[in-house]
């Protein structure tokens, strides 16, 4: 029983995370997928699991008609893989797209002709009733044909890059992407208070005199709240987390608001939460935007056709109590079929935040997320699969063989509380993560890899596509680094680096100035990769990552690449068309790790000194593929233009022949507060000189 229970949640976790266009299956011997809506501004498409013919691409085979059977004029193209066709050009309306069975290349298969319903709309309008919810999941539950067959269609035909600087107060900000829209990390810190995350509960130091560090106070949340962020606005402290609601059979995103004028007294002011998990948070324009998925249990339709399937949400400034969302702030989002929420709440922070919350839900999960202070753009890969494989079938099959993916991208224009949705598109690929996305005078520029690098029958490739305020095709890069994938990413204006890797470093310098025609100015190849690409100024670049040699595997008598020790790089790219590693330092040996390398979050800056760091946790090889454990803490160096990398800071704990780090006391974060350092453990605080990082103090949590 527990076993089945267990498999079912994890194929409800699975089918969400991969989202993609709703696959119908004909009772023939071709299976399509297409979606039911598409935007007027947008091309609308379906793809067969059955060839067509090229020539047969004429309005005698292939037409659209109105739902009541008129035809229309509309641009019909037949893609490359000679499977998928394209529909552009039509206003909004219900339609019908016709193929003909001629049309297909059949092979001795039973085709049959096909007719596939499909609506174009020309704005994003809320569910109109519970009935149109509840068919929507409907069809998830059932395997349905594609459309209709010729002969039954009688019957049914009604059916940029920004280096945050310290603030006024001369102390640590956060790293974020975007000036301007702050992003929220595990440690914050405010008028010489240090804030710090801790499962569920928020610790409160008081690093005035840095060589007297004390303990202010601990603000406890519910042991069912784990928080993930902490956000500062003004006097507000924000935490948010994910929490499970046992009570109401659900998780929650919940954002807990305190008033901080008094550090040593923090006030609750009220909760806000959304179901579902979060995927991040960002604050902009006086406006915290809380962004999360929520996975329906649409499979209670088979016990309780009357089922509610909409998300809850709550706001204690109004009451405990959790509400569904009202239809009205429901939408289904073009070209998906997914089944899982895109939920989005918006708080207005002005006046200590205490106007009501606006969530919006939109049926069609993301996983990646860019924020400009206008905008806002959610991603989501769409997996190529077996189409006439059951959908359980195919999510377990996704787990153990990957399957290459596009990506859909969908925007909208936010001004305070108030979400628009600007439209939605297709690129090639899949995106490493937000640093591979940016918005530079209202254009959307996004890095995406195509195929896998494993795959020795198909080559990846590497992409850099434009695409204007509308999300329309402006220019592109196409094909970089055949056979190799995108490690890293940074947008700098007119300019863009992509770093990708298989075997050796490539690292690209990408003009984009001319949106229309970006182009590949110069290439570096080195060994090793960055994970993390961070701008020092408008030529010199720092890049985080490690280092790599290559080995030979007897069995298979091949050549393969492994990591070593990390490495840090700074590139000077003043020749765009010749980068160069100016300096590089190889920290640790083999096993070494930073949270720099996949949270940018723990990178530490300090502007007056030239300081970068980060948390550190250090291992050598040892015997054979055994790592040694050598100790913790965080580095600290000086990076310039002219003098390169330098160490300045070695903190570090070092082992005492410990077989590895004490998670309680492995740093988490580097902050500075006036003259002082501090490091960010689970357990402890410590205070050093900034100048000569000669410690002061350490204070110890229970």
């Amino acid at each position: 029983m527990m076993k089945s229970k267990w498999l079912a949640i994890m194929l409800i976790v699975v089918l969400a995370i991969v989202p993609g266009i709703f696959t119908w299956t004909i009772t023939t011997d071709v299976t399509a997928k297409a979606a039911s809506t598409s935007m007027a501004e947008q091309s609308w498409q379906a793809s067969f699991s059955v060839a067509l013919k090229k020539n047969k691409i004429t309005k005698d085979y292939v037409f659209i008609t109105t739902e009541k059977g008129q035809k229309v004029s509309a641009t019909i193209e037949l893609l490359e893989d000679q499977k998928t066709l394209v529909v552009k050009k039509l206003k909004p309306g219900n339609y019908q797209l016709h193929v003909k069975k001629e049309a297909f290349s059949q092979g001795g298969l039973n085709v049959s002709s096909q007719v596939i319903p499909f609506t174009i709309i020309e704005t994003l309008t809320a569910v109109k009733s519970e009935k149109e919810l509840q068919q929507y999941f409907k069809k998830l539950l059932s395997t349905q044909r594609v459309g209709i067959r010729e002969e039954e269609k009688a019957d049914s035909a009604t059916s940029s890059a920004s280096e945050d600087n310290a603030t006024a107060n001369n102390e640590s900000t956060t790293n974020n992407q975007v000036e301007g829209v702050e992003e929220g990390d595990i440690v914050v810190v405010k008028d010489g208070f240090i804030y710090s995350a801790k499962d569920q509960s928020i610790t409160v130091v008081n690093a005035k005199d840095p060589k007297n560090l004390k303990l202010t106070t601990s603000i406890n949340l519910k042991e069912s709240r784990y928080i993930s962020k902490l956000a500062l606005y003004d006097n507000l402290l924000i935490a948010i987390g994910d929490e499970y609601i046992e009570k109401a059979g659900t998780a929650m995103v919940t954002a807990s608001f305190y008033d901080i004028s008094n550090p040593g007294n923090p006030k609750h002011v009220r909760d806000v939460g959304q179901e579902g998990f979060l995927q991040d948070i960002r604050i902009t324009q006086d406006t915290l935007y809380l962004i999360g998925n929520m996975y329906p249990n649409y499979w209670m339709l088979q016990e309780d056709a009357k089922a509610d399937l909409k998300p809850k949400t709550f706001d204690t400034l109004v009451g405990t109590a959790y509400k569904s969302l009202p239809l009205e702030k429901i939408s289904i989002l073009p070209n998906t079929m997914d089944g899982t929420y895109s939920l989005i709440t918006a708080v207005d922070l002005k006046n200590g935040a205490k106007t009501t919350a606006n969530t919006k839900g939109y049926l069609g999960g993301s996983s990646g997320l860019y924020m400009s202070e206008n905008a806002l753009y959610l991603t989501t890969p769409i997996y190529e699969s077996n189409n006439a494989a059951p959908s359980d079938k195919r999510a377990i099959d996704m787990i153990w063989l990957p399957r290459a993916a596009d990506t859909q991208i969908f925007k909208w224009n936010v001004d305070g509380t108030t979400l628009n949705f600007a439209g939605s598109t297709e690129v090639k690929g899949t995106v490493l993560n937000q640093y591979s996305m940016d918005e530079y005078k209202g254009n959307f520029r996004i890095f995406t890899t195509e195929g896998n690098t494993w795959d020795e029958k198909s080559t990846s490739y590497n992409h850099l596509f434009i695409l204007d305020e509308h999300l329309k095709a402006l220019g592109s890069v196409k094909d970089m680094a055949p056979g190799e994938k995108i490690y890293s990413a940074r947008f700098m204006g007119e300019k863009a680096y992509v770093v990708t890797f298989k075997q050796v470093d490539p690292l690209f310098v990408i003009d984009v100035a001319n949106p229309k025609k970006p182009a590949v100015l110069g290439e570096l190849k080195i060994p090793g990769f960055s994970n993390y690409l961070h701008p020092l100024d408008e030529t010199h670049l720092i890049g985080i990552g490690y280092d790599t040699e290559q080995r030979y595997d007897a069995y298979t008598k091949r050549n393969f690449t492994v990591t070593t020790n990390m490495k840090m790089s700074l590139f000077d790219v003043s020749d765009y068309r010749n980068p160069k590693e100016q300096s590089t330092v190889k920290i640790g040996g083999k096993g070494s790790y930073s949270d720099v390398q996949y949270n940018p979050k723990a990178l530490f800056r300090h502007e007056e000194y030239n300081y970068f760091g980060f948390p550190i946790v250090l291992y050598e090889a040892g015997k054979g593929d055994d790592i040694v454990y050598q100790g913790h803490g965080a580095q600290i160096y000086e990076i310039t233009a002219d003098k390169g990398i330098v160490l300045k800071g070695d903190i570090i704990n070092r082992s005492t022949n410990e077989p590895y780090e004490n998670w309680e006391q492995v740093v988490q974060r580097v902050v500075y507060i006036d003259d002082a350092l501090y490091t960010i453990a689970r357990n402890e605080v410590k205070s050093y000189q900034l100048n000569n990082f000669k410690p002061l103090d350490t204070l110890t949590f229970k």
